[in-house]
């Protein structure tokens, strides 16, 4: 009967209504202020997952933490978040490298403990079925112009200019005077670190004991050809050449070299690479293949930028039919470097036996790309000529071709070396390069480095990690030649599954 007595009258109806929203509101709040159970609320949380994470605590009975490791601060029985406390994380991050570090060392330690035979695996065979670059000396430092005098010399020029403009007939002796000073003046170049990785033996020179060094771990690694950079006449550098080429036999190693065109350079500059050679032509460590159409043994020899051989006088001059061919100056089997598609018609036209990418970098040009060796391959087959891939770990060189992008490749690890390996060895190639043992400057190196501020390095792994893919590498690409060969059709012959330095 109150009900409707109030529901008639609308006022108060309203006023009704209000007052139970009021109600509502109070008890609401109310609710909210109450402080709920703090032992409920913090054993949200597995308490034994909170022990597991952070290490703070002992789980005890059912489940309990003795001394939990999550306190979030209350006020009003408000949970507050925690504060960013930067002092406290960097102190973190640096408990935690220092950790890190000691951990380095104890490994580092036991490495040196190990004995040299066992500091990194090792094959028992040798095979020149893989090549391999080595730098003898290394350029470690770079040249640059400085910009500071020059910036300083325009300005100057640029004012007296001026001046002599307004006191010609004042001053025009004193004027002459200081401007053939300031033009005269010589920019001293600055030398600059030209390696993106610190090597571990430091910036060494080439010695007898570093060298034996070196050609130890080649060894081990199962590489039995080195490629040397051809051919300087200075003194120092063949009597370099002479000690590498009468030290590498005695580690089972032999040693050819990669010759350079240019498309400037006339014929007369590649005869004076040949003489050099002839002087190496019949030292022990010198690489040489059997050839069954020659039915000799025959020097193997690469040539860098060889299909620019095809904008010279020289272009046709590897033919055996040219009157002034240069395999009379020095016959060899020749390997030609190529970046393009039509570069392999220029190889076969040039009379060359095979040819090879070089650059290590994968999508840098069409013959270093690695889904293009098969297209390669069949090239070769087809005109029985040789393929010879080149693979390499990475590639780290700031400023060279930079008209071609960026062909900088990193190495992720090692992932990077094996898919190219990988590649070669699908293929079925008769020769592998690798690029390389030491060209620090362009980054593609296997040698041993050291962790230092500015550099790259090869962690995580040692600083054998890339000695020891090789050694891995090789061996499954022996193992794969020789499963071919125990495979191939008799009175078939393929060039490319030879085992004694046997080509066509």
């Amino acid at each position: 009967m109150l009900l409707k007595k109030y529901v008639k009258n609308r006022r108060k109806l309203k006023i009704l209504f209000l007052l139970m929203v009021i109600v509502l509101i109070v008890l609401t709040v109310v609710i909210l202020n109450i402080s709920p159970n703090v032992s409920s609320t913090e054993r949200v949380l597995d308490g034994r997952f909170i022990a597991r994470i952070y290490g703070n605590g002992v789980a005890g009975g059912a489940g309990r933490l003795e001394q939990p490791p999550l306190k979030s601060p209350r006020q009003n029985g408000v949970i507050m978040p925690e504060k960013y406390d930067e002092h406290k994380v960097k102190a973190r991050i640096a408990q935690e490298r220092v950790q890190q570090l000691r951990q380095e060392q104890r490994q580092q330690q036991q490495r040196n403990n190990v004995e040299p035979g066992e500091e990194h695996t090792a094959l028992d065979t040798v095979t020149t079925a893989v090549h391999i670059f080595y730098c003898a000396p290394v350029a470690w430092y770079k040249t640059k112009k400085s910009q500071n005098l020059q910036q300083r010399i325009v300005p100057q020029l640029q004012l007296r200019g001026a001046a002599k403009e307004l006191l010609n007939d004042v001053s025009d002796t004193v004027y002459q005077t200081s401007l053939q000073a300031t033009t005269t003046t010589t920019v001293k170049p600055v030398r600059i670190l030209n390696t993106a990785f610190y090597p571990a033996l430091g910036l060494y020179r080439p010695t007898t004991n570093l060298l034996q060094k070196h050609f130890d771990n080649i060894r081990n690694c199962g590489i039995g050809v080195l490629i040397l950079s051809c051919c300087s006449v200075k003194a120092d550098d063949v009597e370099l050449t002479q000690q590498l080429l009468s030290l590498a036999p005695s580690y089972n190693l032999s040693i050819t070299f990669e010759i350079s065109v240019a498309g400037n350079q006339s014929a007369e500059y590649l005869q004076q690479q040949l003489e050099a050679l002839r002087r190496y032509s019949t030292a022990d460590g010198f690489y040489r293949v059997y050839s069954l159409s020659r039915k000799q043994l025959v020097p193997l020899v690469y040539v860098s930028n060889a299909y620019k051989l095809s904008e010279t006088p020289a272009g046709c001059a590897l033919c055996q039919t040219h009157p002034k061919s240069l395999r009379h100056i020095f016959d060899a089997y020749y390997i030609g470097h190529i970046r393009l598609k039509n570069h392999v018609d220029i190889m076969k036209r040039l009379c060359f036996e095979g040819f090879y990418n070089k650059l290590p970098s994968n999508g840098a040009t069409f013959a270093s790309t690695w889904k293009n060796w098969s297209y390669l391959k069949s090239f070769a087959l087809t005109y029985k000529m040789l393929f010879v891939p080149t693979v390499g770990p990475g590639f780290a060189e700031r400023n060279k071709f930079p008209r071609h992008g960026d062909i900088q490749r990193h190495r992720s690890n090692g992932r990077y070396y094996g898919v190219a390996w990988r590649t070669a060895i699908l293929n079925h190639v008769g020769f592998i390069n690798i690029a390389s043992y030491n060209n620090w400057p362009d980054g593609s190196q296997i040698e041993e480095v050291i962790p230092k501020a500015g550099f790259l390095d090869y962690n995580p792994g040692s600083k054998t990690k890339y000695i020891d893919l090789t050694t891995h590498w090789v061996g499954n690409f022996l193992k794969t030649r020789h499963e071919a060969t125990a495979v191939a059709v008799p009175g078939q012959t393929n060039c490319y599954e030879f085992l004694n330095n046997t080509i066509c």
